[in-house]
């Protein structure tokens, strides 16, 4: 039998595609597997033409594989293996007409979890009719078909309707999403065709896909051919786009009278009941994973979780967990909860010193009937890997209080079989390990009740997934080997932070998360998805590259790319630049500028931090040479006093510039070969004071390392973690892809279907000042704000130069007020809501800015966080409850008239 592997995908030069095949002869006793090149037939089209003989059937499972010289790069499309039968009984050739199956198909994203809370679901499958004489197969995928019509074929024959739309042919839906029709088509000529959608109601195509004809060209190898012509997907029209509209929201800062002191898993009913009441059909929340780590405010930070699977125990609502509690306990309850709710901020540790205390009294009492139940074992049976180490990990934090592991005695080592023996309910620890397991299992009930409301709702809900563990977390302690424990993962710096950030998480050892697929990811993404139908990948560049800080730096600026292809030392010379490894890689200090970084503190410092070295040159002392050092140093001291706090402040910052004014940093065991630029160079002294030729030298030299050439090594990372991700669950993915973004990332992004995001104040572009919403691709998410900046309101206030140029630029307004008006925020909200993004999403502080009566009097008060500052204290809270919102109808009315006007949020 001659079988034509023909494949539609736009390739460009250095890129090839493979075929991979298995033939299934006699069950799977009879697999054989290859791997064939592909023959480029021109830009659109590659081939594979194969003789195979064989008696009888044969089934044959493929897919298709793009490489790429030079990174190693392969990509596997998107969906799996095809299958065909091939049966040399009634066909003597097989022609098979692909289309590469991407994962940024519009129609992939529309299969994900997120819709099918929003679209609804059509049904029951058939088989197409199999007329007499047919010769081809037509196989078009196509999700959210609007309800009541059908996908349709039409084309410039006969058999195909001559254009005519009364005689399109409709196709059958066969499976999820896969349309068919079999029919005769004439082989010896070119045709041309389209898809549209028919209404078999007026028996006739109503509308057509957009874009050029399709072009079905000469295939005929036999008289005795079978063609199929596969996964081609609908060219929709921008109007036909799925839109919709969604809200972020911590849940922490949920405001209800039924809650205590702070957002609950339970808040998000009454929620979602408002949501759906203005047309929203996505709720976005921050991270919900336990952080338990100090017992004290610093925990608010809901990036530093202590477990990647546990839900945090400050969500617990008591009064539904359904235990009956003498008198004294309720009146605790009552009493504290209207203390606490009358705070205008979550008070962290008064709101987990109650539920710890209210939580061990139930457990007290009700201990042994809640651990001899069906359901807690249940639970605790499917979740064992990783709750009993949790569990266990709680324990030994509180008994020796700290979740230093190191300083855990015999027990700073994680021992699996120790850990298991503690499941024995006649171990003495049993009643600690069980109660922790216990707050699981409640936290497990409690979230799926609201998860399940929020579906039966029609909305999605939108999970966080940081890109870090906490280094003194579960995970860390028992599977140390997946990280790399001596480097801290951080950001470089952006207009935000200007000396980048360090969020002092272990980086990941992928070498070793390869070994086994990755199974770690997988199993978080996983438990993900119990919940969450999309979720927002934090810092998605990780996967690319992580910026990396060394343990004996503080600050994010003095960090590096890993992996990264960093400078040989023959480079410099061969781009004309004396290399001098004391003037490019140790501190910069010079007398002519120490009073400019010191100030009133200059003579103290030379005095006890600084070594002259002579001819107006200074050193670091030992015992300050790091940043680590110094911030150890100045932790010492004692700063009640008001006046010894500011001078060492400012000792401390100048000592901490003067570490970080270095140009390149040496890779550790490279025996100075090998270096990586300081990130921002530009801006330190060290630089500004070259020789002018150098400088520019240098400039050159630190632009190809950041924009050049990495984008190929960083592309091949993206493609080589990425899609796992993707694969481990059916939730959307949303990439958190803002700061320095590499050239590369966009396309991988979208050839994944992971969704970009567009923030307006933070453009991706250097050439313009503010990103304009209606240039948004459709696979993204909008967003006026995010938690990492101030709200809309906070923001206008802080710079009225830039202030300016916004409303010139992007309101064509002179001359704003002071204050963001409910009017200019309204023509904001409704630029986000009009861009072709597949979803806009607003934290609800930006939405209340646009009525004046209603928004909270201080604009600053609604900052979630302030990424420069670390530790922050994460307390910010509604400032109306959620039934005063409900109850708001002015503002519902415009909120949900804004939305509409704009076509989003589509029925």
């Amino acid at each position: 039998m001659k079988i034509l592997f023909r494949l539609n995908y736009h390739t460009v030069p250095g890129q090839s595609l493979w075929l991979k095949l298995a033939k299934i002869q006699d069950g799977s006793a009879g697999r054989f597997e290859q791997v064939l090149p592909l023959r480029w037939v021109n830009d659109h089209q590659w081939e594979a033409f194969l003789e195979l003989d064989f008696p009888g059937p044969l089934e044959l499972e493929y897919s298709y594989q793009l490489r790429e010289e030079g990174n190693g790069m392969h990509l596997d499309e998107w969906g799996g293996p095809r299958m065909v039968l091939a049966d040399s009984s009634s066909h003597d050739a097989l022609c098979l007409k692909d289309t590469w199956c991407s994962a940024g198909t519009v129609d992939y994203a529309f299969e994900t979890k997120a819709f099918r809370a929003v679209l609804p679901d059509r049904g029951s499958f058939s088989k197409p009719m199999m007329p007499k004489g047919a010769n081809h197969r037509i196989q078009l995928r196509m999700a959210a078909v609007p309800e009541g019509l059908v996908p349709c074929v039409i084309g410039g024959v006969i058999e195909l309707g001559n254009w005519e739309w009364r005689h399109a042919v409709p196709l059958c839906e066969v499976a999820a999403n896969v349309w068919q029709a079999c029919l005769y088509l004439p082989t010896d000529w070119r045709i041309e065709y389209k898809y549209g959608l028919y209404d078999p109601r007026k028996d006739c195509a109503v509308s057509l896909e957009q874009g050029e004809n399709r072009q079905l060209g000469h295939r005929e190898i036999s008289d005795r051919q079978w063609t199929e012509i596969r996964d081609e997907s609908y060219q929709r029209h921008q109007d036909e786009l799925y839109r919709a509209t969604g809200l972020a929201i911590p849940v922490f800062s949920l405001r209800s009278d039924s809650s205590l002191g702070v957002g609950e898993f339970a808040d998000l009913k009454p929620l979602a009941d408002w949501a759906r009441k203005i047309g929203l059909q996505l709720i976005q929340i921050l991270p919900i994973n336990d952080t338990t780590s100090s017992h004290d405010w610093t925990d608010s930070y809901p990036y530093s979780a202590i477990s990647v699977f546990a839900l945090h125990p400050i969500y617990l609502r008591i009064d539904d967990l359904g235990y009956a509690m003498p008198a004294a306990f309720n009146k605790q309850l009552s009493a504290t909860r209207k203390q606490l709710n009358a705070a205008a901020q979550v008070d962290y540790e008064a709101v987990m010193k109650i539920k710890v205390s209210l939580t061990r009294a139930i457990f007290e009492k009700h201990g042994t009937k809640i651990t001899g139940s069906n359901e807690f074992r249940e639970f605790f049976e499917e979740n064992r890997d990783w709750v009993l180490p949790y569990a266990v990990f709680c324990l030994k934090r509180d008994e020796f209080g700290t979740a230093d592991f190191s300083q855990w005695e015999d027990s700073a080592v994680f021992d699996a079989e120790r850990v298991e023996a503690m499941a024995d309910s006649s171990h003495e620890d049993w009643s600690e390990v069980s109660y922790h397991v216990w707050l699981q299992y409640e936290l497990d009930r409690q979230l799926s009740d609201a998860v399940e409301h929020l579906h039966q709702k029609g909305l999605a809900l939108k999970g966080d997934l940081p890109i870090g563990i906490d280094r003194q977390s579960v995970d860390a302690w028992s599977a140390p080997h997946l990280f790399k424990m001596a480097a801290q993962a951080g950001a470089p710096p952006d207009a935000f932070a200007v000396k980048g950030q360090n969020w002092g998480f272990p980086t990941y050892n992928w070498e070793v998360m390869r070994e086994d697929g990755y199974a770690w990811w997988r199993s978080r993404f996983a438990k993900l998805s119990r919940y969450f139908d999309a979720y927002r990948i934090d810092h998605i560049l990780g996967f690319f590259r992580i910026w990396q800080v060394p343990l004996d730096q503080v600050e994010g600026i003095m960090g590096w790319f890993d992996p990264a292809m960093p400078i040989h030392v023959d480079e410099f010379h061969q781009r004309g630049i004396g290399f001098d490894d004391q003037r490019f890689c140790k501190p910069y200090i010079r007398e002519h500028f120490l009073r400019e970084r010191f100030g009133e503190t200059t003579d103290e410092a030379k005095k006890t931090y600084l070594d002259d070295c002579g001819g107006g040159i200074y050193q670091l002392r030992k015992f300050v040479s790091t940043q680590r050092a110094i911030v150890d140093h100045f932790n010492e001291w004692d700063l009640s006093d008001p006046d010894v706090a500011t001078r060492m402040k400012q000792l401390r910052q100048g000592l901490l510039d003067c570490a970080s004014d270095v140009l390149f940093f040496e890779v550790p065991g490279s025996a100075g070969t090998l270096f990586h630029p300081r990130c921002s160079l530009q801006s330190t002294r060290s630089f500004q004071e070259l020789h002018s030729d150098t400088r520019w030298r240098v400039d050159e030299l630190y632009v190809d390392y950041f924009f050049r050439r990495q984008e190929d090594f960083w592309q091949a990372q993206g493609y080589e973690k990425l899609p796992v991700m993707r694969q481990a669950s059916s939730m959307l993915l949303c990439g958190e892809d803002l700061g320095m973004v590499p050239a590369c990332v966009p396309g991988v992004l979208n050839e994944l279907g992971i969704l970009s995001l567009e923030i307006q104040r933070m453009p991706k572009r250097s050439d313009i000042q503010f990103f304009a919403p209606r240039h948004a691709p459709y696979m993204s998410v909008v967003s006026p704000s995010t938690h990492d900046m101030p709200t809309l309101r906070s923001w206008w206030k802080e710079d009225p130069e830039t202030t300016a140029a916004f409303a010139r630029q992007m309101l064509g307004e002179s001359f704003p007020a002071y204050q963001l008006s409910g009017d200019l925020a309204t023509r904001i909200l409704k630029q986000h809501l009009e861009s072709p993004a597949m979803w806009a999403v607003f934290p609800l502080q930006d939405l209340l800015a646009i009525d004046e009566n209603l928004r909270h009097p201080d604009p600053d008060s609604e900052r979630i966080n302030v990424p420069a500052i670390m530790p922050y204290y994460w307390r910010y809270r509604m400032h109306l409850a959620l039934d005063e919102l409900a109850a708001a109808d002015d503002f519902n009315a415009r909120v949900s008239g804004l939305i509409q006007s704009t076509g989003r949020n589509p029925e």
